[in-house]
């Protein structure tokens, strides 16, 4: 009963350590994210200084604000989003093109396209795997509503499957209604690196319809994977007062933390977030 009451005042304390804001007399940048052939708004793109604690993402006009020290004009600012060619520039040349293009920062389509469907010989397995339990008593989650951040749960496939679809298990939810972005990411020596998904994914509930879990279909992206993913959502929007805690675990680790847009990525073990993943194996 002490580790279960522990536990979830360890995490949070933690975590919230880790998202307190690290530098002050920051330079607001602010400006709208538009599609360069269309000129409609990009929505929900992640902008951050690379390696430092600035970051956002933009809303659902394209619109973003970020505050960034004058200390960073020489690090390299970074705007992304699956589907469009990632831009990277130098923070002063950023605030100086913000100025010359009136806050218009134009991305690049580039769409991925869908993974072709293999057929394999040999036996097929559906299998879960990842962390199913549901758990009110040990729980973690966003403690503080920072966009860009990031919450994810390492999992390990030893054979090529498909991913059909994952599900974070809820503990509490005290929000009127929950959006998320859904990532996939293939860990390399320990870090979340490329996402595998070929286009944002992102999750839409009320409050209502959370009950004790809430899933993303990925079926139709036919998306194989394999050795070390890193499955988790990503605060893309404000939501208002409230939180969203999941179910945790001791021991089927690890988690990976990322505080905001751009920010490195931390890695917790000793315990598992309740995310799981539907997988259909080969062997």
């Amino acid at each position: 009963m002490l580790l279960a009451r522990f536990l979830p005042a360890f995490f949070c304390s933690l975590f919230s350590a880790m998202l307190l804001p690290a530098v002050a007399a920051a330079q607001a940048l602010a400006g709208q994210v538009l599609d360069l052939a269309t000129q409609a708004p990009v929505v929900y793109v992640s902008i951050g200084v690379l390696h430092r604690p600035a970051g956002t993402v933009a809303d659902a006009q394209g619109h973003f604000t970020l505050d960034v020290p004058a200390a960073y004009d020489q690090d390299s600012l970074r705007l992304a989003l699956l589907g469009y060619a990632p831009l990277t520039v130098r923070v002063a040349d950023f605030r100086q093109q913000l100025t010359q293009a009136g806050g218009r920062v134009l991305l690049r389509a580039t769409p991925t396209p869908l993974a072709e469907v293999l057929v394999r010989p040999g036996t097929v397995t559906q299998r879960v795997i990842g962390n199913s339990m549901v758990s009110n008593t040990v729980s973690g989650g966003f403690k503080m509503n920072r966009l860009g951040s990031q919450l994810a749960q390492g999992l390990h496939l030893r054979r090529p499957a498909t991913l059909e679809e994952v599900s974070f298990h809820v503990a509490e939810c005290t929000y009127d209604s929950l959006f998320y972005r859904v990532n996939v990411y293939q860990v390399e020596h320990d870090v979340p690196t490329a996402s595998l998904l070929p286009e944002p994914v992102y999750v839409r509930v009320r409050k209502g319809e959370t009950k004790a879990r809430f899933v993303a279909d990925l079926r139709r992206f036919h998306l194989t994977v394999q050795g070390d993913i890193a499955v988790g959502l990503e605060m893309v929007k404000e939501l208002g007062p409230g939180e969203l805690r999941l179910s945790m675990s001791v021991l089927k680790g690890p988690i990976y933390i990322a505080n905001q847009s751009a920010a490195d990525w931390e890695k917790m073990r000793g315990f598992g977030l309740g995310i799981d993943a539907t997988v259909t194996e080969y062997r």
